[in-house]
């Protein structure tokens, strides 16, 4: 429907009204008509008795339609705040957490510049490898995705530090054994019957799903960090708010110190882990 020359203020209460009952209608409506028009939020706060031409108003109103149907806001911007970067996302990575920078605050907090060998399993947009790198310059850091569309993203992402590296491949099978220092990984830990889905479905379900109720990935990436890392490494996984005791578990059968973290919330969100050091008889 036409409406000449729309103010800012009534495009972003229609658009309020056909998001209502999404999580965060205001804020989506005011990042998409921000991204719309090339400005920023403060702008539209300052301007809300602007008029906008008909074609940016219809251009605002499609992509209010791709929000409607559920895709992220991130990937409607192709763009996504983690750490202290903007990140570039598409529809081949995850939409990377907030809750995920408790992976690179655990590892700033526990591990000095010391030079390091690190892997970031599973990379994706290169969320986390970025973040270490932009704190850790002496970090050799190598993001490992099994995705060719993850890896350009990331590669792009990560442009502007010279000791990052990417390698495609599943998990760690192009690694050398016995030589990194950590390892950190959010795999992909949701249950294929888990309702929670249905809220992610543009997002890669193979980024997500994990068979045997979710455990099977951080399974598969504890026995890699059993051959990948030196004695005496680090790995460091995210996991789901139920599946803390069953990580513990497995890493102390295989021969790991494992130390539970919890997210700001209070809830079970990762677990640190410190690969036992084998004397040789």
């Amino acid at each position: 429907m036409a409406h000449e020359h729309q103010q800012v203020g009534s495009l972003l209460q229609e658009a309020n009204l056909a998001l209502e009952g999404s999580g965060s209608p205001s804020l989506d409506c005011q990042l998409i008509l921000a991204f719309a028009l090339g400005q920023t939020r403060e702008w539209l706060i300052a301007n809300s008795d602007r008029k906008i031409c008909e074609k940016q108003a219809d251009e605002f109103r499609n992509l209010i339609l791709r929000r409607k149907q559920r895709e992220p806001v991130a990937y409607i911007l192709g763009r996504k705040e983690f750490w202290n970067s903007q990140l570039a996302v598409t529809r081949d990575t995850l939409v990377p957490r907030p809750e995920t920078e408790l992976l690179v605050e655990t590892l700033l907090n526990k591990f000095d510049d010391t030079p390091r060998l690190v892997v970031d399993l599973g990379t994706g947009s290169g969320a986390i490898a970025v973040a270490l790198a932009s704190e850790r310059p002496n970090w050799q850091i190598v993001g490992v995705d099994i995705s060719q569309g993850a890896l350009e993203v990331a590669k792009g992402n990560g442009s502007s530090f010279p000791k990052l590296s990417w390698m495609q491949g599943f998990w760690g099978n192009a690694l050398r054994d016995n030589c990194f220092d950590l390892l950190v990984c959010n795999p992909p830990y949701i249950a294929e019957n888990d309702p929670y889905l249905d809220h992610l479905g543009c997002e890669p379900q193979v980024a997500l799903v994990s068979d045997d109720n979710g455990l099977a990935d951080l399974y598969l990436v504890i026995q890699e960090a059993r051959h990948l890392l030196k004695p005496g490494g680090h790995v460091l996984l995210e996991h789901g708010h139920d599946q803390q005791q069953q990580v513990c578990n497995r890493l102390k059968d295989s021969d790991f110190d494992a130390l539970p973290l919890a997210d700001l919330q209070g809830h079970p969100r990762a677990v640190l882990a410190r690969k036992g050091i084998q004397v040789l008889p």
